[in-house]
C-alpha cells in the first residue's frame, strides 16, 4: 500500500466559498493517483463539521485508525 497524508490545506479567505478548496483538493488526489499512492489519510478534529462535511463531499470515508494522544504534565 503507498500511502499519502494530508496535513493542511487552507484557502485564503477572500477566496473561500469559491470552490478553491475543491479545486485544490482535486489536484493534490490527482498528483498522489499519479505517483502511485492509493491510500490517503487526514486527521480532522471530531467537532470540526464544517471540514468533515468537506471532507465527506470529496469521498473520505471515516478509517479503522483511531487518534491516540498523551498530555505531559509538568
Amino acid at each position: 500500500m503507498n500511502i499519502g497524508w494530508i496535513d493542511t490545506i487552507g484557502v485564503d479567505p477572500a477566496y473561500q466559498k469559491k470552490g478553491m478548496a475543491r479545486m485544490l483538493m482535486q489536484e493534490m488526489l490527482n498528483y498522489m493517483k499519479k505517483v502511485g499512492v492509493d491510500t490517503v489519510y487526514s486527521l480532522v478534529n471530531w467537532r470540526d463539521w464544517i471540514l468533515l462535511q468537506f471532507f465527506d463531499a470529496m469521498g473520505f470515508k471515516r478509517g479503522d485508525m483511531i487518534n491516540l494522544e498523551f498530555t505531559i504534565k509538568d
